[in-house]
């Protein structure tokens, strides 16, 4: 009963238009003209608010604190443009490679739960997690849910958990593999920044070789109340001199 007509978009191959098509057809032309620009707005308000997010946390936490820690402001613009640029091209060819949104959007919830979830809670309730436990927690967390395998991207599973069936030609993974993940890279970042601080602390590796700067984070309550003890026997022991005098 609309300008549209039949099939339904469904039918016709079109659902990924569905939200278009309803402002086209079932609105007066003004609701539909503010609609498509309100959509408009908040995608690219949500697409800029990224690539600014993504440029900044490459800059300040990648470049300039590990690969030029005199870079100058000059230089930290044009490497925020480039991050910028090369954002830009990623995301675009993302888009063109798929149009479901939604498998995006089940790979950023994946992306957050597996690697982003482990960090954040050790960041916040392990005061022991460094630099190092989180690249090694990261780096096994990517490597164990690659190997999982993802049908939505075509990644055929190379470890075959309890549970992997062939289903119409693709095998999927019936096991927990992505709380396994998310467990290992959370163990992972533990077990690696106590090991790492513990060998730096007790000078079993050189100082040379903390290039993530662990040696500056706070101390075990341990070495602190040691470290305490010897600077202040000097102190005693010129105040029994004073006395003694």
């Amino acid at each position: 009963m609309t300008s549209y007509g039949s099939p339904s978009p469904y039918d016709r191959g079109e659902d990924v238009n569905i939200l278009p098509i309803a402002l086209q057809h079932l609105t007066p032309n003004y609701i539909s003209i503010l609609g498509i620009g309100a959509v408009a707005a908040a995608v690219m308000s949500s697409m800029d608010s990224c690539l600014l997010s993504s440029a900044s946390l490459f800059t300040n936490n990648i470049y300039k604190t590990l690969i030029r820690k005199q870079a100058s402001d000059r230089e930290l613009q044009w490497v925020i443009k480039i991050s910028v640029t090369v954002a830009g091209v990623v995301g675009m060819g993302l888009a063109f490679l798929g149009n479901n949104v939604l498998t995006f959007w089940l790979l950023g919830t994946d992306v957050m739960y597996t690697l982003i979830l482990p960090q954040l809670v050790c960041v916040l309730f392990f005061p022991v997690s460094n630099g190092y436990g989180a690249l090694g927690g990261y780096i096994l967390g990517v490597m164990l849910r690659l190997l999982s395998g993802e049908p939505l991207l075509h990644f055929p599973p190379a470890i075959h958990f309890p549970g992997c069936r062939l289903i119409d030609g693709v095998y999927v993974q019936h096991f927990p593999c992505r709380t396994l993940a998310m467990l290992v890279s959370l163990c992972a970042n533990i077990l690696i920044s106590y090991v790492t601080s513990l060998l730096f602390e007790k000078g079993l590796l050189p100082k040379r070789w903390d290039i993530l700067q662990v040696r500056t984070h706070s101390a075990p309550r341990g070495a602190v109340e040691k470290s305490n003890a010897d600077n202040n026997q000097p102190a005693a022991s010129d105040q029994l001199l004073d006395t003694t005098c």
